[in-house]
């Protein structure tokens, strides 16, 4: 696919600063890397929202519009996926950073998960106002376009060919290390600290600091600063996110890298190995026993809890090879034109 005189334009959200717009401007920066004449382009939506300071490390540039000619390849995140039918000539990808976000799939992922305990309360209200998004799209319609898919986890990966009977390709993502891997050399840590980010399960956390130990410490990430998110992550024991999962999260990334124990629930990506490459022991599963089985766990975990971080190295040890994995990843789909590869595929990168 690669051509010197083609252009690939990846449509973001400027402004947001979340983990899928990094990726994106991580992939311009691969691209480009790989000699690839590679631009960001902001969504309509946004175009007026100022760029994030903090993705400034990427060689990202923005062009103002996709052009729609032969050879010419426009991304978008899954979130814009109808706008790929606009374009005629110039090669459409779709990059699935999230299922349970897409407009295509939201209310559906959201009636499924939202059937059993605290988030039953979420169905009677959520469920309906997400059946009406005006921009979903049929399934049927993605199935049969031209698109191409790529996605960031092995959940979504196994979720398209399940539901739309085609074979994405595996496009995940790195985790920028240097700020967190000095996290903890202070030797500082507080092993009855347990962090978490509310918007990541927070209403089902809040359910088990009710009947938790009282001598665990709890500390939300929220309204911090990018430093206080660092410090924060470095002092804490344990990391807990009992959320969706809808891609392959950020957060429990940086906390292990932190030196923190990462502990999710098993679900979205959290139930994936190839996702979340960490030991059985430290994943809890979802059901009517979520609340009380979490708070039985964490004291079970801080008893001993530099010998369970241990059992985390080879979580810590991927996370680092993130970025030489995404090279080829990278390299496979947009210069080799060899698709349909998922994680496993990459087992020796």
């Amino acid at each position: 696919m690669s051509e010197n005189s083609r252009k690939i334009y990846v449509v973001y959200p400027r402004g947001l600063r979340t983990g899928g717009p990094e990726a994106l401007h991580q992939l311009v920066d691969m691209l480009r890397e790989l000699g690839e004449d590679a631009y960001l382009v902001p969504h309509p939506a946004t175009a007026a929202t100022p760029r994030a300071e903090q993705f400034e490390i990427y060689n990202a540039p923005e062009a103002p519009a996709p052009v729609d000619a032969e050879g010419n390849v426009v991304v978008v995140p899954e979130v814009y996926v109808a706008d790929l039918h606009a374009y005629k000539r110039a090669t459409p990808i779709c990059w699935w950073l999230s299922i349970d976000y897409s407009p295509t799939f939201v209310a559906g992922r959201t009636a499924l998960r939202s059937t059993a305990g605290p988030w039953s309360s979420l169905k009677e209200t959520l469920v309906p106002r997400l059946s009406a998004v005006k921009n979903r799209v049929d399934p049927r319609s993605i199935k049969r376009s031209r698109i191409i898919h790529a996605v960031q986890s092995s959940y979504a990966w196994a979720f398209l060919f399940s539901h739309l009977n085609v074979v994405p390709s595996l496009l995940s993502d790195y985790t920028p290390s240097a700020e967190f891997l000095s996290g903890g050399e202070n030797g500082v840590r507080n092993h009855r600290l347990v962090t978490f980010n509310p918007v990541k399960g927070g209403e089902i956390i809040r359910e088990v600091m009710k009947v938790c130990d009282p001598s665990i410490e709890w500390r939300p990430i929220q309204g911090m600063t990018r430093t206080e998110v660092t410090a924060t992550l470095g002092e804490c024991g344990i990391y807990l996110d009992l959320g969706f999962h809808p891609g392959k999260d950020r957060m429990p990334r940086e906390a292990a890298l932190s030196g923190a124990l990462t502990v999710v629930g098993r679900r979205g990506s959290g139930a994936f190995y190839a996702d979340v490459p960490i030991p059985w022991e430290h994943k809890i599963t979802p059901g009517p026993a979520e609340v009380s089985s979490s708070a039985a766990l964490l004291p079970q975990l801080m008893a001993d809890l530099p010998r369970e971080i241990a059992k985390q190295d080879s979580y810590r040890a991927a996370i680092l090879s993130e970025k030489k994995r995404f090279k080829r990843e990278v390299s496979d789909i947009f210069i080799e034109q060899r698709f349909g590869k998922d994680a496993y595929d990459y087992l020796d990168a």
